[in-house]
């Protein structure tokens, strides 16, 4: 049985909690995009109340902007403004963006103070929080139950397909708007090619829209968690 919201800290990171009573509930970790903070999807929680128990974890990011809005790690705001003028979307598989490894450790020291097996967890993101998503399966000690990647983007491919053959059989949701100005469509496209030829199972689900969580997303992520 769902309970009320509450707030939480594990490690550095305060986060809403959304406790369930079943001893067995998944638990999903998810992760906001730049500059928005832990109360921005929270809601999901009711949103996608399943058949199957779900304990949520929603966690604020580190780094505090200047209007009050959070960020897991920086990012060249003037590039992606140039970006979406240009109809060129930022490419960032190059290499790792800076911060992001700082990122990563308080996320990681926030996992493991829930004290949760990782065949139990779920790593899930909207956008930036979709890159760190990924990018802790990938550093996982154990594979876990699953990564729902909502518009998110391929990040540091090198290191990308170098590590997730070890996690072979990682199942994974991805979904992304056909037309997002910020983070394009064909680099979701390349992150679904290297995680499926490492043997993660899942595929991209393609939508007419832009960097946005769509209805029909939900509609297929809720059936998704429920076979965890």
């Amino acid at each position: 049985m769902m309970g009320k919201p509450c707030l939480v800290r594990f490690g550095n990171l305060d986060a809403i909690e959304v406790p369930n009573t079943d001893l067995n509930a998944l638990t999903v970790i998810c992760l906001h995009g730049y500059g928005a903070d832990m109360r921005d999807l929270a809601p999901l929680a009711e949103e996608l109340e399943t058949k199957r128990p779900i304990t949520w974890f929603f966690p604020d990011a580190p780094e505090v902007l200047d209007w009050g809005g959070r960020a897991w790690f920086p990012i060249d705001v003037a590039a992606f403004e140039e970006a979406q003028r240009t109809g060129a979307a930022k490419d960032l598989s190059l290499r790792e963006p800076p911060g992001l490894e700082w990122a990563r450790e308080e996320l990681q020291r926030f996992i493991k103070g829930l004290d949760k097996p990782w065949g139990n967890i779920v790593l899930m993101g909207f956008s930036q929080g979709a890159m760190l998503a990924v990018d802790l399966a990938l550093r996982a000690e154990a594979v876990p139950a699953g990564v729902v990647i909502l518009s998110g983007t391929l990040v540091d491919k090198p290191k990308t397909a170098a590590l997730a053959p070890a996690k072979k059989g990682l199942p994974f949701f991805q979904s992304h708007g056909s037309v997002d100005p910020i983070l394009g469509f064909a680099q979701a496209r390349a992150l679904e090619k290297v995680l499926v030829e490492a043997g993660w199972k899942g595929q991209l689900r393609r939508f007419e829209g832009g960097h946005a969580i769509p209805a029909e997303t939900l509609e297929g992520l809720k059936g998704w968690l429920e076979k965890r």
